[in-house]
């Protein structure tokens, strides 16, 4: 069980989950905290044998692997606003979008906006610089690459129930799994 008092961060090259458990939080009491795992090594495009890992006859892995036999179970704090909506639409080079208002997102939160083109490559991701909880307005780390269009209201009534407003994620968790470099495996 991680520490419930303080954030925790575990690095490793491996972690195999065989006969045991590994839990961060629960049901009843998610972590108060972030949790990050950071999986580290190095990209073994040669396929030899120096960085793998055999667990059983045939199954050989390379490195920052989590496996899990056994029991693995995490619960982070909950998020509000997970997906919303544009409400009004903005252009490339924007740097502030409008979401709905009373949202947990603060400082530092990522997020993902969908396309809204016929483009469906042209979905991008930011940083949340500022969160205004009142009006909803987003001030972004970086200028938008995409148009994406919005609106205040939701196009359901005029669209058989769809709503064409481009959808907004927010991608921040407080717990978090990754690679130390990205990058360098191709994502």
């Amino acid at each position: 069980m991680f520490g419930e008092l303080f954030d925790t961060h575990l690095r490793a090259k491996h972690i195999f989950i065989r006969g045991g458990e590994l839990h961060i939080g629960n049901s009843t009491d998610p972590y108060p905290k972030i949790a990050r795992i950071t999986l580290h090594g190095e990209n073994n495009l040669d396929n030899s044998l120096e960085f793998d890992l055999i667990y059983i006859h045939d199954v050989s892995t390379g490195n920052r692997i989590l496996a899990n036999a056994g029991i693995m179970k995490m619960y982070g704090l909950p998020r509000t606003g997970k997906l919303t909506r544009l409400h009004a639409e903005v252009f490339k080079d924007d740097t502030e979008i409008i979401v709905e208002s009373n949202l947990d997102w603060v400082e530092g939160d990522r997020i993902a906006l969908g396309p809204t083109s016929y483009a469906h490559t042209a979905s991008e991701h930011n940083f949340v610089k500022a969160y205004n909880i009142e009006t909803g307005e987003v001030t972004l780390e970086t200028p938008l690459i995409y148009h994406h269009w919005g609106q205040p209201e939701s196009t359901g009534d005029h669209y058989n129930g769809v709503d064409m407003r481009g959808e907004v994620i927010l991608l921040s968790r407080s717990i978090i799994i990754s690679g130390d470099d990205p990058e360098s495996f191709g994502g």
